[in-house]
């Protein structure tokens, strides 16, 4: 009966799977985290927004932060090849349980505990809790079962303690000395093996260490999830261990921007030929730290040319990571090729990427609204936990819906008051309407519900004259906005100063800051001309990817998705601080700054996460100090 406990075991699970074959007759549980909607959670698990409404009536119109979800299945057992024998199309979701372990998860699906890890690469020890969703990687139940039932039945087997991912030229003999395991070993428990040498990448498994006296190997016990964690950093430091043997000390990285170079089309080129020039200034600066680089650079084209002959030449294999590109489609061709590779992908622009949700070589550095705005909230609370709220509005322009309601919730969790009136009863008396809507105690946060220029610069002009008009009032008075107004700030920026301005912004730079008047002097003396009249700094931006990107794969390694937040590095413009938007998709950039237009006339760059490191610092000073 063992020889077919495999072939039972996919039958099991085929019958247990099932009612997975019609889309929302079968659901799991999402726990709703900071910063998801309907359309992030339908892009995450491959449904749609109608399909998770239907599947929760009355539950959809406003997400809250740890809000249970029913979200359909879209798995399908479909039949394919002449046997009739079915194949799972889609990935398996799965909802963590009471008692439920990684170990007797990969019993239940009939998969190695290692593929569940590595199909959820941000799954942890911390994170491994009830109501967390994993994927289940259901394409390896084959896999392994075909690979089990070729492995020799002995009443003595070889336990298999560990997979390796062998490197290009590696033979069974040099894999076997690394590991110090016996060749008869290595060889029973991978009959698939057909030649001395291995092809790159190919997945072995490495069996338990033991003499020529042999042993006499005991059943596995049930794993618990530390055990299996660590088997699996074993299984990892392994594979890099290898990679170390043939890596020449050289990170290599390929840069994949439009410089269209066939066509004219100076607006691109001129933005895209200023961030590789940043770019290259980080790698210099790296260079003289000691570290090693291999850039190879490649010009993506326009919007409507393909990527598929780059990708198909080879060019990419060997990268250590691909930085581009631009255009969404390119962007797609390469998260495609990225995560076939295991190469990391940062991709520098575009906020439109829906390639994150489930792929792990992703970093988008530029982040979708959705993911900034709970950090917005949250922020701002921390600095005006006294604020009395008043929302302008605008008849006449769009309303930035997402961003109030995001807002609004964060209000109402702190019992922080909020109301709201129009720009024309302002205009017609703004004192006296602000006193009638102010809250003793408070601090009058004046937010319009429009970031366009025209509502920025007319509630600038209305304030201004206010502040004039009673300065003692005002000067307890504060206007909020968005990232837009850096833009727009030139139009009204004495105003701005005046009436005690913040606004929100994922990067930000003024030539009035030292290291920002410092990097357009070197960029003059690099190229012989100052960095073009954009915003934001393409320059700025490519020397701060270049240098935080390459400075992480060279320090850290294959390591560096753990350790990218541990970089000591102050960038110029942009501001890094990654999380995992989910535990098998890619990692998302939820830094955010306050700018700050002071009264006397300068201008702050706020980085809140730094003070509340800089306060926890303190606190932990004074209490040593107390103690001693």
């Amino acid at each position: 009966m063992k020889r077919y406990r495999p072939l039972l075991l996919i039958f099991l699970l085929f019958v247990a799977l099932a009612g997975y074959a019609q889309e929302g007759k079968q659901y799991f549980t999402h726990i709703v985290k900071k910063g998801e909607t309907l359309y992030s959670l339908s892009q995450m698990y491959g449904t749609t927004v109608e399909a998770i409404k239907k599947a929760n009536p009355g539950k959809t119109k406003v997400l809250k932060i740890n809000q249970q979800l029913r979200i359909p299945q879209t798995t399908t057992l479909v039949p394919e090849g002449k046997d009739g024998k079915g194949i799972w199309k889609g990935d398996l979701f799965h909802t963590i349980k009471a008692k439920e372990t990684l170990y007797s998860l990969s019993k239940e699906y009939g998969i190695d505990y290692i593929e569940i890890c590595n199909a959820n690469p941000g799954l942890s020890p911390t994170n491994f809790r009830i109501g967390e969703v994993i994927v289940i990687p259901l394409s390896k139940v084959s896999e392994n079962a075909k690979k089990e039932e070729s492995l020799p039945v002995t009443e003595s087997e070889i336990a298999v303690v560990s997979r390796y991912k062998a490197s290009k030229g590696e033979t069974i003999d040099e894999i076997c000395a690394a590991h110090g395991v016996l060749k008869e070993d290595f060889v029973r428990v991978n009959p698939h093996l057909k030649s001395t040498e291995i092809r790159k990448k190919t997945i072995v498994n490495i069996p338990e260490k033991r003499s020529k006296a042999g042993i006499s190997p005991k059943e596995e016990t049930a794993l618990s999830n530390a055990e299996v964690f660590d088997r699996f950093a074993e299984y990892k430091d392994s594979l890099l261990e290898a990679k170390s043997h043939l890596d020449d000390g050289k990170t290599r990285v390929a840069v994949i921007l439009p410089f269209m170079l066939d066509k004219y089309s100076p607006n691109e080129q001129a933005r895209m030929v200023e961030f590789y020039e940043g770019f290259l200034m980080a790698v210099y600066r790296l260079k003289q730290e000691g570290y090693s680089f291999e850039i190879n650079t490649f010009d993506s084209g326009s919007k409507t040319d393909s990527l598929d002959e780059l990708i198909k030449s080879g060019s990419l294999d060997n990268m250590d990571m691909i930085i581009g590109a631009y255009f969404v489609n390119h962007n797609k061709e390469l998260a495609a090729f990225a995560k076939e590779k295991e190469i990391p992908l940062v991709i520098p622009f575009s906020n439109k990427e829906d390639e994150i949700f489930k792929n792990p070589m992703v970093y988008t550095v530029n982040a979708m609204q959705s993911y900034l705005l709970p950090e917005v909230a949250e922020n701002f609370v921390a600095m005006f936990p006294d604020a009395n709220i008043i929302f302008v509005e605008d008849e006449n322009k769009s309303i930035k819906e997402e961003f109030i309601e995001v807002m609004t919730d964060e209000f109402s969790k702190h019992s922080i008051p909020y109301t709201t009136t129009n720009i024309k009863t302002l205009d017609e008396g703004a004192v006296k309407e602000l006193k009638r809507l102010s809250k003793p105690g408070r601090r009058n946060i004046i937010i319009p519900k429009s970031s366009s220029a025209a509502s920025m610069t007319e509630l600038a002009a209305i304030l201004s004259n206010a502040h004039y008009e009673n300065p003692d009032f005002m000067s307890n008075c504060t206007l909020f906005g968005y990232p837009e107004w850096q833009k727009h700030a030139p139009m009204a920026k004495d105003q701005l100063y005046l009436i005690d301005t913040y606004f929100y912004t994922n990067l930000y730079t003024h030539f009035s800051f030292k290291e920002s008047m410092e990097f357009q002097d070197e960029f003059i003396r690099w190229y012989n001309r100052p960095l073009n009249e954009i915003i934001p700094r393409y320059g700025m931006m490519g020397y701060d990817i270049g240098y935080y990107f390459l400075y992480a794969i060279n320090e850290f390694g294959n390591e560096f998705p753990d350790r990218i937040n541990d970089i000591e590095f102050s960038p110029l413009q942009s501001g890094f601080k990654f999380s995992r938007v989910n535990n098998w998709g890619g990692m998302v950039n939820k830094k955010v700054f306050f700018i700050h237009y002071n009264n006397d006339f300068t201008i702050t760059k706020i980085d809140l996460d730094k003070c509340k490191e800089e306060e926890t610092e303190k606190t932990e000073e004074t209490l040593f100090e107390s103690i001693f």
